[in-house]
């Protein structure tokens, strides 16, 4: 007998209601087991329900591919089989046959050890010897293992539960089970088994093949091979064979799921993938009167119950199911389409897969032929959901193709059609000898058109699994301080430039940079191209700063050129020369070597880069500059065109023939000046100068300049300005040479290192995202969470850290409550710890190499260096001779021989000697790929990649990157789980204790009402679930007896989701507000005086269950001073006109009014099946406004701030915490993170203090009803005080950024 779920309408898909059944009653679901006689009959029927179907009600048409699950027991950790052990002491390392080791293995977990065993059987069978290799230590012990599994006695399958020789898992046991159900079929039977691994495939059909008695019907056949999608004859035995009933089940492998087969009675999905196309087509061969669709399930399994509700049943479309119906050929729907892109290939199994592939540099992951369809897929519903008009478009078209000279075989020819959006729309794909052949290399050639448009996504591209095998135990870490407690790690460079080196290509994939004019159209930057050799994936615009303003850097991706020979070393050498001028270096790198090529614009190609006009970048290409910059290093100026202003308009001189040299822009000629004019108006002068030969006319004019930016951390938005030297420099010059550059392009070179930075950043963002967490995070968020503070990035995580923490400490709190029913408050406290700890963080941190990830040190413009440059120590092999350049050509051009590097004298000019040699020491480079790292920086970053995942996709994906990260939390994948873990109140309380609770519940009600708010759903219950949650947060400690219980767990749960519910609320109020700022807005919403206002406010306090005398006065007592003080308060407000303030601030209440505020929360959290819908109602209509009135105050302090100051090496950090000017409060310890904390304690004290200091000092509330001429004179005088103190600016540790919590 089977029994399983199914809808009762009929329609294909699962009851919704399915995920809270299927831990509840497992007999009812699942199949086999103890129960006796299920063995002996192979005629079993199906049924629902629990009941029986007979033959004629398995062959009814009304009964229409219905979804069932069928339950197996867990797998034990089980033993190797006594061949695994035996080999395993010939070959303990797995030297030989590692791909048959490893495949035993997964046979071993999916069917069992007599599986484990054939494939060693199916292995020596195919193995062949070569005799060469006999004195090969790997050859000998592979003719061992040859010898020993050719001499086993191999035990056949045995799937008796009870007995000792039991060789096969409960999965396959039941998959047994359900095959001998189907005999009802008789001879229509037809049967596809969904398996993941083409080696347990085969293995099954070797299986099924032993066990005639039990599967006398069943003719199984193993579709594991790719020849059955290329070879149109092969294929078309296949379906002849499989219509006849040659072979009546097939036994298929999820690479193989979109070949074209006759329809199946039963469809069963072995093993299930994160994939609703996967479940789509599993449905659409099912698709027959009588089919059935079978899903196999681990009891008790969270991941396959998640996957279950996300990927099949009503979370697909029907449409989508319609479409791999018809091939393809069908409109896409205008639905969400949820994947993973997961291939589930083995590694063996990806190296061995032939063809071309297009490769993701970013992560190093591969787009097989067969991989391309579910990418044009995920493609096609991205852009019709975006797109305002639904094409009506088939994304599939095949056509056949009759070729007379084979005999009437014919080939295929797919069309791909995707709605707009795209640099590319239609394409055409080669001809194939099969349908599914071709629209899978329509897909592909698809995707590589895409790719060379560098269109495609990378995220598309599935990233190789990090196994866990792997161990990450600090694997970037190099030395520890035990003093400071810090560690020294590898800072993480990103793969892409390594990966695509990787392939050599004469193409190049151009991304065009622009940058604003920050001062203003006067100073242009000029557009540059970058050209990769792999494209770069999308990147957002960002800023650079300059001294108070940013500019914004756009970038454009283009499609691919083609460059000849000629034309990259053109490329090669112009890129060295930007790079050796802007860092002032001598770099040097070989072609095959160089990651990118620089290259400018020209000047009417750079007004316009629209993407209509970046089809071929190639004709953009300003090659005469790259020319002139490779031949013509230098120019020596011509007296005699020098009056012609044209020749100085975008131009940098130099006054001496060096390479590394100080360099100026024109600002314009001076014809009114001359070398003989007063030194007060010409402070030229006869100095020595390189190369200068003497003045050939003294009244040719002179050149005003201005001196040259120099390369700075253009990152960070508080950087300081450059300190000018008192020397004063020449504003007017004899020009000498001219510098093969324009300014506008020197201008946005200085910026290279700052712009290559940042690319850097987010290519390291996009593998860590990709690599962990599944691309599951907002890149933006991401890239805010792994910088800390002292980067002095333009954000850091402290912001996002407050949020993690609040929600992290919110789950883990829910998580620690359900899972343990019994602990007591304290308890659950100690528990929690466990898992939200700095220490627990830290470790898990390290455990996945997040150290590496992090970017904790401010960017060294004096360090950079672009991939694979090296710098040429020229003085070492040219003494005297190190900074000199070489003449090319007769009118004092220089260049430089970029292979070589090897200078010689100019030609027309005199000898040139060596300037002296620079006697500053540059840090060591390995300073720019190390950091120091405390182990709460590691701990913070963690939270905030937290609260990058909340803001992401809100609590479920908070709650899988947290998994991903390894923190301790089992048994639980998604939300829902909590719900049907928790155990439910007590079910046999006896008929006094519910009189009780009902009573209880009556002046309850009462109360809701008296305080209007009935909204909330407190008022409406209908079980003793409700009344005991909703009752139980009143009662108080002091009451003892049978069945009563207190509302202390209630309290630890409602605290976690109101410092939540809190803490998001101030994130989202304000984006700029400090860290700082919240968590003292925090610490006043959440605190114990505050919640006792509300309790009292809302009447809660008159209502609550005690047997303790003192506490009953405490509590009136309290109440009626809180009354007295809220009526003085508000006619104080009411008098000032202004919003009314803490009145409670300097009252101590009794702990039990703010702890029945959050039990009340807890209760209800609980009583909304642990979702928070009832609580953050709550919050919006009672606590929200009541913070907003009384502790917001309406629009907030805007001019609130912490400071901090480093007093010397000795004598610590000051923090003062300013508010509209007033230092509130100071501190000075040793560190900047013990004193802010410390400050920000005196500063609520101080505000407990001084309740009406906010009211008197803050004016912020009352700026919406001033005037427009007030408050702009209010703006300006405060917006002058700000610059007047910004002034005196302190000095910053980098090491020491404060962190406040």
């Amino acid at each position: 007998m089977l029994r399983i779920w199914e809808e009762t309408s009929g329609a294909r898909h699962p009851d919704p209601n399915l995920k809270c059944d299927m831990t509840q009653d497992t007999q009812s679901c699942e199949a086999g087991g103890n129960r006796p006689g299920l063995n002996n009959s192979a005629l079993a029927p199906l049924a629902t329900d629990g009941v029986i179907l007979n033959r004629a009600m398995l062959q009814d048409s009304s009964l229409t591919s219905k979804p069932a699950i069928i339950l197996y027991d867990a797998l034990l950790p089980n033993a190797e089989s006594r061949l695994m052990e035996a080999l395993h002491e010939i070959d303990p390392e797995e030297s030989s046959f590692t791909n048959t080791f490893r495949a035993a293995r997964y046979a071993l977990h999916e069917v069992g050890l007599c599986a484990s065993d054939l494939v060693w059987r199916r292995a020596i069978r195919e193995y062949t010897v070569n005799r060469n290799d006999d004195d090969d230590p790997v050859f000998e012990i592979a003719n061992k293992i040859r010898d020993l599994v050719k001499n086993w006695v191999f035990a056949m399958p045995n799937l008796n539960l009870s007995s000792r020789g039991f060789n096969v898992t409960p999965k396959f046991s039941q998959l047994i089970h359900v095959l001998k159900s189907c005999g009802a079929y008789g001879d229509k039977f037809r049967g596809i088994v969904l398996v993941q691994r083409s080696e347990v495939a085969t293995i099954m059909v070797d299986i099924m093949r032993t066990m005639i008695d039990e599967l006398v019907f069943v003719r199984p056949y193993a579709l594991a091979s790719e020849i059955f999608v290329t070879d149109g004859h092969k294929q078309c035995e296949l379906l002849e064979n499989f219509a006849s009933g040659k072979y009546n089940l097939l036994i298929l492998i999820k690479t193989l799921e979109d070949i074209d087969l006759p329809r199946a009675n039963v469809v069963i999905r072995y093993n299930l993938f994160e994939s609703q196309l996967s479940y789509a087509f599993a449905c659409a061969h099912t698709m027959v009167p009588d089919g059935h669709l079978i899903h196999m399930v681990e009891k008790g399994n969270d991941l396959h119950r998640r996957i279950l509700q996300e990927y099949s049943g009503p979370a697909v479309d029907d449409r989508w199911i319609e479409v791999v119906l018809q091939g393809g050929n069908f409109p896409v729907p205008s639905c969400p389409l949820k994947e993973t892109g997961n291939p589930y290939r083995s590694d063996e199994e990806t190296a061995s897969t032939l063809g071309i592939s297009i490769g993701d540099s970013v992560n190093g992951g591969r787009l097989f032929e067969d991989d391309a369809l579910l990418a044009v897929f995920r493609i096609a519903a991205n852009l019709q959901r975006s797109a305002t008009t639904p094409s009506l478009h088939s994304l599939f078209v095949v056509h056949p193709i009759p070729i007379p000279s084979m005999g009437g075989v014919q080939q295929f020819v797919c069309t791909v059609t995707l709605p707009p959006g795209l640099p590319l729309r239609t394409i055409q794909g080669p001809p194939r000898f099969t349908s599914a052949h071709a629209r899978r290399s329509g897909a592909y050639r698809f995707c590589l058109r895409l790719f060379e448009f560098s269109s495609l996504d990378c995220r598309l591209i599935y990233t190789p699994h990090r196994s866990d095998d792997i161990a990450y135990a600090n694997p970037s870490l190099l030395k520890s301080d035990l003093v400071s407690g810090n560690s020294c790690y590898m800072r993480k460079r990103p793969d892409f430039w390594v990966n695509s080196l990787r392939i050599c290509e004469e193409r190049l994939f151009p991304v065009v940079i622009s940058v604003g004019n920050p001062e203003g159209p006067s100073e242009p930057y000029a557009p540059i191209v970058i050209l990769t050799r792999q494209p770069l994936p999308h990147l957002e615009p960002f800023k650079l700063f300059f001294y108070g303003v940013f500019a914004t850097v756009k970038n454009a991706r283009a499609p691919a050129l083609i460059f000849d020979d000629e034309r990259l070393n053109d490329l090669h050498s112009y890129t060295l020369r930007i790079c050796r001028t802007i860092a002032n270096k001598a770099f040097v790198c070989p072609l095959d070597k160089m990651a990118y090529f620089i290259a400018p614009l020209l000047p009417s190609q750079a007004k316009d880069l629209s993407c209509s006009n970046m089809t071929d970048l190639q004709d953009a290409v300003d090659w005469q500059a790259v020319a002139r910059a490779n031949s013509n290093y230098v120019m020596r100026f011509d007296s005699d065109n020098l009056r012609d202003p044209s020749e100085f308009e975008d131009a940098v001189i130099q006054d001496r023939l060096v390479e590394f040299t100080r360099r100026c822009y024109v600002v314009r000629l001076r014809p009114d000046l001359s070398p003989m004019s007063k030194p007060s108006d010409s402070p030229y002068c006869r100095a020595r100068r390189k190369g200068f030969l003497g003045l050939q006319d003294n009244n040719q004019p002179l050149i005003e300049v201005s001196k040259a930016a120099a390369v700075l951390n253009r990152l960070n938005p508080v950087h300081k300005p450059l300190i000018e030297t008192t020397k004063s420099s020449p504003k007017c010059k004899l020009p000498l040479w001219i510098w093969s550059l324009s300014t506008s392009t020197y201008r946005t070179a200085l910026l290279l290192p700052s712009i290559t930075r940042r690319i850097d950043d987010f290519l390291v963002v996009k593998e860590l995202n990709a690599q962990f967490f599944a691309n599951m995070i907002l890149e933006q968020h991401l890239l805010s969470a792994v910088f800390a503070p002292s980067a002095t990035f333009e954000t850091d995580y402290e912001r996002l850290e407050l949020l993690g923490d609040s929600f992290l400490k919110y789950f883990s709190s829910v998580y620690v409550f359900v899972f343990n029913p019994a602990l007591s408050e304290g308890a659950l406290h100690k528990a929690r710890q466990h898992i939200i700890s700095n220490k627990v963080l830290t470790q898990c941190g390290l455990s996945i190499g997040l150290p590496s990830y992090i970017q904790g040190k401010t960017f060294s413009y004096k360090l950079w260096q672009p991939p694979n440059f090296t710098v040429q120590d020229l003085a070492s092999q040219h003494p005297g001779r190190s900074n000199d350049l070489t003449s090319s050509s007769g009118n004092g051009g220089m260049a430089i021989d970029t292979k070589a590097q090897t200078p010689v004298n100019d030609a027309n000019a005199s000898t040139i000697h060596s300037s002296s040699q620079s006697k500053t020491k540059y840090k060591s480079p390995d300073d720019n790929i190390t950091q120091w790292l405390g182990d709460k920086t590691i701990a913070d970053v963690a939270e905030a990649i937290i609260g990058a995942a909340y803001l992401s996709g809100g609590r479920d994906i908070a709650l899988r990157v947290i998994k991903a990260l390894r923190l301790p939390v089992a048994n639980v994948e998604q939300w829902e789980d909590f719900r049907r873990k928790a155990l439910a109140p007590p079910s046999n309380v006896t008929q006094g204790f519910v009189v009780a609770l009902f009573r209880q519940w009556k002046r309850l009600s009462e109360l809701v009402s008296s305080t209007h708010t009935c909204s909330l759903k407190l008022l409406y219950v209908s079980s003793v679930f409700n009344y005991y949650w909703l009752t139980l947060f009143q009662t108080h400690g002091s009451i003892h007896g049978y069945e009563n219980t207190c509302y202390e767990r209630l309290e630890f749960l409602g605290d976690a989701v109101l410092d939540f519910l809190v803490v998001r609320h101030v994130f989202n109020r304000d984006d700029h507000m400090s860290p700082g700022a919240m968590t003292l807005l925090k610490s006043a919403m959440v605190s114990n005086s505050a919640l006792a206002a509300v309790c009292v406010r809302t009447g809660l306090h008159a209502y609550l269950l005690y047997e303790s005398y003192a506490l009953g006065n405490s509590i009136q007592s309290y109440a009626e001073q809180l009354e007295t003080r809220c009526q003085e308060e508000y006619q104080k407000a009411v008098r000032d006109g202004r919003p009314p303030g803490q009145y409670w601030l300097d009252m101590e209440p009794p702990k039990i009014l703010s702890d029945v505020v959050e039990s009340i929360i807890g209760a209800l959290y609980i009583s909304d099946g642990f979702t928070s819908g009832g609580v953050e109602f709550m919050f919006k209509k009672i606590l929200e406004p009541f913070y907003d009135q009384h502790i917001m105050q309406a629009q907030g302090c805007q001019q609130f701030s912490i400071e901090k100051e480093k007093l010397g090496e000795t004598h610590g950090t000051r923090c003062d915490v300013i508010v509209h000017d007033i230092i509130l409060a100071s501190a000075t310890e040793s560190t900047g993170y013990i004193a802010g904390r410390m400050a920000s304690t005196a500063a609520l004290d101080a505000l407990e203090g001084d309740p009406s200091f906010m009211a008197h000092n803050c004016s912020c509330r009352n700026r919406t009803q001033m005037g427009k001429k007030d408050y702009k004179n209010r703006l300006e005088k405060m917006l002058a005080d700000l610059e007047e103190g910004q002034n005196v600016t302190a000095e910053e540790d980098h090491n020491d950024g404060m962190e406040v919590n």
